[in-house]
């Protein structure tokens, strides 16, 4: 075997061991910025600790974007103009519930 010969082999080895550590690595921690199950990717939802920018608990119309808060106020169920955190983590209106094909299995 010549020199480029075995470079080329530590090359290629060098480069299939580098795959396969990344194969086996730990997947990010909870809470991370990893893939969430079901995900497709989407956009992901702000942390209400984030947006409760005065943090008194609430999220009110002036803490958000007008955009934010023309959805965020669907969340608002007792209707006081402010969204507490039970309000921000209960299924959207409309269609927060299950992805289709992630729920139970039928037996």
């Amino acid at each position: 075997m010549n020199k480029h010969s075995t470079a080329r082999i530590a090359s290629l080895l060098a480069l299939a061991l580098s795959g396969t550590a990344l194969a086996f690595s730990e997947p990010p921690a909870p809470g991370g910025d990893g893939p969430k199950p079901g995900g497709g990717g989407g956009r992901q939802r702000p942390k209400f600790e984030d947006l409760d920018k005065n943090k008194d608990g609430f999220i009110t119309e002036d803490e958000v974007s007008k955009e934010q808060w023309e959805r965020m106020k669907k969340r608002d169920k007792d209707n006081d103009g402010k969204v507490s955190k039970d309000e921000f983590g209960a299924p959207r209106p409309g269609g927060g519930g299950p992805r289709p094909g992630t729920g139970p299995k039928p037996e």
